[in-house]
């Protein structure tokens, strides 16, 4: 493991971080959806809450993609751990 460096999120994985990336890109995409496909109605609490919604999840989508650019080398170095471990119980 890379010395001196402590992970952003511990408990995430490769696989979880697709899971969340799936979500949060869809939570932040809903709104944009919601607000394009009435563009005639007036602006109420109804588009106010998605304009909230969409800054909310953009914000989080951003803070997962900088936890990717962060922590993506120990996944590679989890993966690799698994690969060579693999590899050597397959040679037994």
């Amino acid at each position: 493991m890379t010395e001196g460096q402590k992970r952003l999120v511990p408990g995430m994985t490769r696989g979880g971080f697709r899971f969340q990336l799936f979500t949060w890109a869809f939570l932040t995409l809903n709104p944009i959806w919601q607000l394009l496909s009435r563009p005639n109605e007036p602006w109420t609490g109804f588009c106010v809450l998605m304009v909230a919604m969409l800054v909310l999840s953009a914000g989080a989508l951003a803070y997962l993609l900088y936890v990717r650019h962060r922590d993506g080398h120990f996944w590679d170095e989890e993966e690799a751990r698994r690969a060579d471990w693999d590899r050597r119980g397959r040679r037994l």
